[in-house]
């Protein structure tokens, strides 16, 4: 008796192997939604699956109850070179050729102008190339992928999120968990599947105009920030059908440029290695599916081909450092504007901004064992992504998910949390009361986020800090004043809320990174404004730490806004100085005194000023405003 039942359980799995177990033995098995538009359904053992290579019968790639791993091998056994190196392809997203995604199936596209329209144009046109990707040879769907350091904000009418700076201000990582579930909500309703933030960078040099898409000095806030991102993104450790794909950067850390200046040597020494490498070890214990190296700096402290060549076409970066040190095994995707081949040969997989005429550079420069274990990663993480079966989204349900008033609440609520008072004197209830609004930054709506949004001449949906603090006092009682020359000679028992700071940047700020100190037509307004007798309270909208000592003397209150958010950022900054909400935020950062400090300081070492303006982690906790 025994022998015959270990007899048929070996009968049992071998049938198993072979998927031809019976119906009422696969009963474990949930059959998946799938959408096809293009390729047709065919049936095995009662369940139904996409033909995707047309040839009548089921394949174990398109088997969806064989494990991720398995189905990749069989996919790549059918796959030549050419195809292999297309799945690293990463399109910047344009225009629309239906060639790239039909006859060469390219596997990634960057959302950029092809869709800064509204959520359902958004969705309408991620399907549609889809559709094409599906009616190839093999029907291997794309990743759309989409800059995320300000939400999912390439998508017009989406929410946008305070910068990291802002999360970093509030340091809470639960809320950081629940901006992370907004953005992969609004990404998964148009069809965006990989997320190209968090960022795990140090906030090191001051003059850095990147400084905006970290989260902190101070390298404990970042590692437990960047976890909570990733898990909220992912939703755990493996990519599953409701996983977003958190791309953390830009790795070893590139807060550290020469001078401050982006894309310069980094400064990293040997004894502050592993303090910029920590968020990212975080990151990766936490099971994040993708790692970008800097695509614009050198390594020199890792010495080997980083001297010479920037991160994310470095062995000594990719393979020696992420893959060795790090013992990491999941996707590397480069950066955007490089050498694709010199790429793909240090240990790339996804080589950001390559067009289909790089496919013929890797098959031709690339080993296809290089290629195949590139691809590998590429499709084991589309096959748990789930978009084999259905890469399509409900167009209506985008509508009705992005820039939902759920979502606008968090951001709203997160913006708020971040605000940071650093002088706090003479302030007065703003409730019926005549205001000015001083600064052109008060009608500048793309200055409440950096410069990761849908760009000009698109419109985009929110409010300028002008419009916010008018709806609030009402506009009969705001007067509007642009520069020093309009004040007017009398001001005594005015409130003048003056918003200082800089425009909307990302690689280009619009200050030179030789000087933070405020231009000279901030200063001279907010010192006219003074000297008119004005109560000066300055909303400080900034991309890094300044040099503040002038204008903090010129104001009696000083509120950091870092970048709100476009949506609802200016919203926050209304309700906080009108008393609605409490201003609790710390300065991620500290605030130098001079440019002598900055200059003075260790160019790799953060929080090494002595004795700035503002220490890192200050912030005076107000209940109500004026009150």
């Amino acid at each position: 008796m025994k022998a015959t039942k270990w007899l048929l359980a070996l009968a049992l799995m071998g049938l198993l192997a072979l998927g031809t177990m019976p119906a009422c033995a696969e009963s474990a098995y949930v059959q998946p939604e799938l959408g096809a538009r293009v390729k047709n359904i065919i049936e095995a053992d009662g369940y139904r699956f996409k033909d995707l290579n047309d040839n009548g019968q089921l394949d174990p790639y398109e088997d969806w109850r064989l494990s991720a791993e398995e189905r990749a091998e069989d996919l790549l056994s059918q796959m030549d070179a050419t195809q292999k190196a297309a799945q690293m392809v990463h399109l910047t997203l344009v225009s629309k050729k239906d060639a790239w995604f039909t006859d060469n199936n390219v596997g990634f596209a960057l959302v950029y102008e092809y869709i800064f329209d509204g959520a359902r144009k958004a969705a309408q046109r991620t399907n549609e190339i889809q559709e094409l990707s599906e009616s190839s040879a093999l029907g291997i769907p794309v990743i759309f992928s989409m800059d995320t350091e300000a939400g999912a904000a390439f998508v017009s009418d989406a929410t946008f999120l305070p910068d990291e700076i802002n999360q970093g201000a509030a340091n809470d990582a639960e809320l950081v968990a629940r901006l992370n579930e907004v953005l992969k909500e609004e990404l998964m309703a148009v069809g965006v599947r990989m997320a190209l933030s968090p960022d795990a960078d140090l906030i090191t040099d001051p003059r850095w105009g990147r400084n905006q898409e970290c989260y902190s000095e101070d390298s404990e806030v970042v590692q437990k920030l960047i976890v909570a991102a990733v898990q909220a993104l992912q939703g755990g450790s493996v990519l599953t059908e409701d996983s977003v794909i958190a791309t953390v950067k830009h790795f070893p850390g590139s807060g550290a440029q020469t001078g401050g200046v982006d894309g310069t040597p980094l400064t990293i020494q040997e004894d502050t290695l592993d303090l910029h490498l920590a968020g990212f070890k975080a990151a990766i214990d936490a099971g994040a599916a993708a790692v970008m190296p800097y695509g614009y700096s050198t390594v020199p402290v890792l010495g080997g081909d980083a001297v010479e060549n920037s991160a994310d076409q470095s062995a000594a970066v990719m393979t020696d450092l992420l893959r060795g040190k790090l013992s990491y095994t999941g996707i590397i995707q480069t950066d955007w504007g490089l050498n694709f081949v010199g790429a793909a040969n240090a240990g790339a997989d996804i080589l950001g901004g390559a067009g289909v005429r790089s496919t013929r550079q890797l098959i031709e420069g690339v080993d296809e064992a290089r290629l195949t274990d590139a691809c590998r990663r590429i499709l084991i993480a589309k096959f748990q992504l789930g978009i084999f079966e259905n890469p399509y989204v409900n167009e209506d349900a985008a509508e009705t998910i992005v820039g939902s008033e759920a979502h606008r609440a968090v951001a709203q609520e997160a913006a708020a949390k971040s605000f940071t008072m650093i002088k706090y004197e003479n302030a007065q209830p703003l409730a019926g009361q005549k205001l000015i609004v001083a600064g052109t930054l008060a009608q500048d709506l793309r200055a409440l986020n950096s410069g990761w949004t849908a760009k000009d001449p698109v419109e985009l949906t929110g409010t300028t800090l002008l419009e916010a603090l008018a709806a609030r006092a009402g506009a009969d009682n705001v007067t509007y004043i642009a520069e020093a020359a309009d004040v007017p000679a009398d001001l005594t028992g005015v409130t003048a809320i003056t918003v200082i700071g800089e425009a909307s940047g990302t690689h280009e700020p619009a200050w030179g990174s030789a000087n933070l100190e405020f231009p000279q037509e901030q200063t001279e307004l907010v010192r006219a404004l003074r000297e008119a007798g004005a109560n000066v309270v300055e909303v400080v909208l900034m991309n890094r730490p300044y040099v503040m000592t002038e204008m903090t003397e010129l104001a009696d209150s000083v509120m950091l806004a870092y970048r709100p958010g476009v949506t609802c950022g200016a919203q926050a900054v209304a309700g906080a100085l009108f008393g609605e909400t409490s201003i609790t935020g710390r300065t991620p950062f500290q605030i130098p005194r001079s440019m002598e400090q900055v200059l003075a300081q260790r160019e790799d070492m953060p929080m090494d000023i002595e004795d700035p303006l503002v220490d890192y982690g200050f912030g005076i906790d107000v209940a109500r405003f004026g009150e």
